[in-house]
């Protein structure tokens, strides 16, 4: 038996010796299969990416109108579907520069999923400014991302004979007896904020533009909705409006985890916080302080007048058919103030930090204009007035300088509704147009001295004079014709009191006064300005 097993086990291992071979011949096939199947694979997916960008290019290059001559402006697409739009995102200024070196102060591009051409010089964005609203549309041009944030009743979306009626009733929050009323609001926010940054006697390291951030969230809160910080006691809705900022232009799929989705949940939660303030607004007898009050006021005794002088904007109130679209439209701009005003004031209170910080001589001759006004004393916190922030020269020259070297917002969205020629090129219809801001104010023929920062500049009594009537568009941080800023004269005054408050209650250091910018989506620092605040002896 025993023989038989081992002859047995004998055989077999004989047979599997001799089967050996055989199984690494189809080992080795297999392998072999599987590399030629990745590399087919490899090869299909690169011939798919090839194909598809081959025919991404040429479907945009062929979408120019047949009846001009002209071709389209230089530039490239980018890759299908993303376009360049990575390209900004990551590379950030260095893009920009690159750009405007291989191809001038106009090229196209594809940005934010629409093929598009950026302008970069004022004489070409006066031509297509005088175009607008007929051939380029203002709302239009804005990423689907930002409509759907601000809201289809906003002033920042609606357009034409809507828009003009929206921004004139509007405005009425924005004129200087309502500025005045706002003046104490804003002062106080300041001064509290900015004192908090250099309590104790040691140094206090922070963020430079998370601390404006946090001071202006507090600001637009309280001067559009009088919002107080005990009525947002979980600090959510500061929160929403930080991430409705930075998901403002984004790819617009409202898929769970994406940045639209985060976006509009965001939006949500300031659109009830608007909507809350509004019933407390209208049920409020106080005198208007708050941008909403004065909304409120002025819409209400704007829709029961039936004088010859508002006649047409009765025919457009009667057009509303309940008191939903009038709560509608005064939410989605409570909600754009909100917005819109957020990031970009940050933006420039944090660009007012860098540029003082880096120019102390600029922060001493500052501090000599508060001395001869007897602003400098830190003691005397509620001495300022509308008249006298008016009056104070070099505070504005610092204003207008840090918008003209650091615009918050780089571009300004257009879009055409037909064919435009511009000089040697054409843009085709519905293509987006983006008016390069801060192109404009870099490749300003006005300035000298460009890159500095000399706020000495716009001391000169004929200066802007000449700016405006030579150079119309040269100088563009609050927008260009009718879609100029309607919030500009309550940023300029933020901007003005923080000059004020910082310059006589805090000393500060930079400590990384050359960081790499960004500009998505404003104007920042990439490491957020980090800086020592001490309290000013």
């Amino acid at each position: 038996m025993t023989d038989t097993m081992e002859a047995f086990f004998t055989a077999v291992w004989s047979s599997m010796a001799q089967l050996q071979p055989l199984g690494s011949i189809a080992l080795a096939a297999t392998e072999s299969s599987l590399v030629t199947s990745v590399l087919a694979t490899l090869a299909c997916a690169l011939l798919t990416v090839f194909l598809s960008t081959v025919f991404w290019r040429w479907h945009f290059e062929n979408s120019r109108d047949s009846f001009s001559s002209l071709p389209l402006p230089p530039g490239s697409f980018g890759w299908p579907l993303i376009g360049e739009t990575l390209h900004y995102v990551l590379r950030g200024m260095t893009e920009y520069t690159n750009k405007r070196r291989k191809y001038g102060t106009i090229y196209k591009t594809h940005l934010l999923g629409s093929p598009t051409v950026r302008v970069e010089s004022d004489d070409r964005v006066a031509f297509l400014s005088s175009k607008e609203p007929h051939i380029l549309s203002s709302s239009s041009g804005l990423p689907k991302s930002a409509r759907s944030i601000f809201g289809a009743r906003s002033v920042i979306v609606v357009s034409g004979d809507e828009h003009a009626a929206l921004k004139k009733d509007l405005s009425q929050a924005f004129i200087p007896v309502r500025l005045r009323d706002y003046l104490p609001i804003v002062q106080d926010c300041v001064r509290r904020h900015v004192t908090s940054w250099a309590q104790g006697v040691d140094e206090n390291k922070m963020l430079g533009f998370k601390a404006c951030q946090r001071l202006v969230c507090d600001l637009i809160l309280e001067t559009v909705v009088g919002c107080t910080r005990d009525q947002d006691p979980d600090g959510k809705v500061r929160e929403a409006l930080v991430t409705c900022n930075d998901n403002l232009f984004c790819v617009p799929f409202a898929i769970p985890g994406l940045a639209f989705h985060k976006a509009l949940k965001a939006r949500k939660i300031v659109e009830d916080f608007a909507k809350r303030r509004l019933a407390a607004a209208a049920s409020s007898e106080k005198d208007a302080v708050s941008v909403l009050d004065v909304l409120v006021a002025h819409l209400r005794k704007d829709e029961e007048s039936s004088s010859g002088e508002n006649a047409a904007r009765n025919d457009i109130q009667q057009s509303k058919t309940s008191a939903g679209q009038f709560e509608t439209e005064l939410v989605d701009n409570a909600v754009s103030f909100f917005i819109a005003g957020a990031d970009t004031v940050t933006s420039a209170l944090c660009s007012i930090l860098k540029l003082l910080g880096k120019h102390p001589e600029k922060l001493a001759a500052l501090r000599r204009e508060l001395e001869f006004q007897e602003l400098l004393d830190s003691d005397q916190g509620n001495n300022l007035s509308f008249e006298l922030l008016q009056s104070l020269s070099y505070v504005r020259a610092i204003n207008k300088e840090v918008l003209r070297l650091l615009p918050p917002v780089g571009g300004l969205f257009r879009f055409t509704k037909s064919m435009i020629e511009l000089e040697d090129y054409q843009i085709p219809a519905h293509w987006r147009v983006v008016y390069g801001v801060r192109g404009i104010h870099e490749e300003n023929r006005a300035f000298t001295n460009k890159d500095e920062f000399l706020p000495e500049r716009w001391l000169d009594p004929g200066f802007e004079e000449k700016l405006n009537a030579k150079f119309p568009c040269s100088y563009a941080p609050f927008g260009i014709g009718a879609r100029t800023c309607l919030g500009k004269e309550l940023a300029l005054l933020q901007m003005s009191v923080f000059v004020v408050e910082v310059a006589r209650l805090v000393d500060w250091t930079l400590l990384n006064p050359d960081a790499r910018r960004v500009f998505l989506p404003v104007e920042k620092p990439f490491d957020n300005l980090p800086v020592t605040f001490r309290k000013r002896k």
